[in-house]
């Protein structure tokens, strides 16, 4: 019961002033990972002995022996290091002589040189929406989202280059932050510089959801939508806007507007809320000394016939079927809810493997639906045709748990979304 009262407080929905409650779902904002071709500037210390050897040079000393002998090395070993000099165009060099060349005075100068090269600079991620580079540290990528129907449509184009330039600073601050130096004593560090970013190499689009509440005006069609995370509330207010008109123009969940056939009448007694009950779970939420009376005369509250509030229903239907070995489902039309995905995905967690016996009273395709629901649940027993009025009822030993649905007018005339306001009756045994 301690877990219950927890769950029911954090999981109530919020009230939106001049709002009506429709539905809580989730979204997800695409994210771009990519790997951009980048050239950078390499700057990196001389050795002690390349300074040497350009320094005599600079005074005039062009014989390779003279040097050997002034230097106290091996010709041979002397090579070695003209050879790599050469290489990095900082001297000339013939089988007898060498001399300095520009590039050779100015890492004398610096004692160090300098080289462009291009490399690859992994993991840079823009969001798919706004363009801006994003912090994933604090979120958990998804690979992929199984039903488009809720996944937020892309504006910026995947791969354009053009977004990554003109995000050159913040990226700048990255590809620094990736290259900081590590100063130790005695050791001259390499130091890199961001000089551009010439391509796109590869992009992976992932995902992070955002659960919402969705609402429309108490006097109107207009929607509105909260985070229904409180650690996601900054996310949904950056994205608001974009949310709200990819739901207004049907990009987006437009599944909860499809229009459905509802029966005129459905079995089910209407039943009064109890306000008061948010007050005592946020009171026991608070409260620092917690004693079990306290629990027992809460759970009297909770398990009562009434009205849920709204958030309620799915964690009372999932407290109330760990007591039970098997659950009873009775439901109108077997297609609209094998075929609503957050449905069937919620049923794993909240029934945790019990035996599903379903009862409903139409199907369209009986084996087809069976399939796909077994497929989404591979714990249903037994799913019988059954003359029943329900739209939704989950029965239990000692309670009843349904829905009763309303059509209610959203975004325009010509669109409507079903609300069920659902009820729990204690059964007298």
């Amino acid at each position: 019961m301690k877990k219950l009262v927890e769950n029911l407080y954090q999981h109530r929905v919020p009230i939106n002033e001049g709002y009506d409650y429709l539905f809580t779902d989730d979204v997800y904002l695409p994210i771009f990972q990519s790997s951009l071709i980048i050239t950078k500037r390499i700057i990196m210390p001389i050795s002690l002995v390349e300074e040497k050897v350009l320094q005599l040079l600079d005074i005039g000393i062009y014989q390779i022996d003279e040097i050997a002998k002034i230097l106290g090395l091996n010709r041979r070993l002397l090579e070695v290091t003209l050879a790599d000099l050469y290489s990095k165009d900082l001297v000339s060099a013939s089988s007898n002589s060498c001399k300095l060349m520009t590039m050779g005075r100015v890492a004398l100068n610096d004692l160090n040189r300098t080289e462009k090269k291009q490399d690859i600079l992994k993991d840079i991620y823009i969001d798919g929406i706004l363009g801006e580079i994003f912090d994933v540290s604090n979120y958990q990528l998804l690979d992929k989202v199984i039903v488009d129907d809720n996944k937020l449509k892309s504006i910026i184009p995947i791969g354009e280059v053009k977004c990554f330039v003109e995000k050159f600073k913040e990226i700048s601050k990255i590809f620094d932050e990736e290259n900081k130096i590590v100063f130790s004593e005695g050791v001259h560090p390499i130091k890199e510089e961001l000089l551009k970013i010439d391509k796109v190499d590869n992009t992976f689009v992932k995902f992070i959801k955002i659960s919402i509440h969705v609402y429309v005006s108490s006097n109107g069609l207009d929607i509105d939508v909260l985070a229904a995370r409180t650690k996601m509330a900054e996310l949904v207010l950056t994205y608001k806007d974009i949310i709200l008109e990819q739901i207004n123009q049907k990009k987006i969940l437009k599944n909860r507007f499809k229009y459905r056939k509802v029966r005129s009448f459905y079995s089910g007694k209407i039943y009064l809320e109890k306000p008061e009950l948010i007050n005592e779970l946020k009171n026991m939420h608070y409260k620092r000394t917690k004693k079990t009376t306290d629990y027992e005369l809460l759970e009297e509250h909770i398990l009562c016939t009434r009205k849920l509030f709204d958030g309620e229903y799915s964690e009372l239907l999932k407290y109330l079927a760990q007591s039970d070995e098997k659950v009873e489902l009775y439901i109108d039309n077997l297609e609209y809810w094998v075929y609503d995905s957050q449905f069937v995905s919620s049923l794993a967690n909240i029934l945790d493997k019990k035996k599903l016996y379903i009862y409903y009273a139409e199907a369209q395709n009986e084996q087809k639906s069976l399939k796909q629901l077994k497929w989404n649940y591979g714990y249903v027993e037994q799913c019988n045709k059954y003359n029943n009025e329900y739209y939704i009822c989950w029965k239990f030993e000692q309670f009843i748990l349904y829905g009763i649905p309303r059509f209610r007018k959203v975004i325009n005339d010509n669109t409507s979304c079903i609300m069920v306001d659902y009820y729990l009756e204690k059964l007298n045994t």
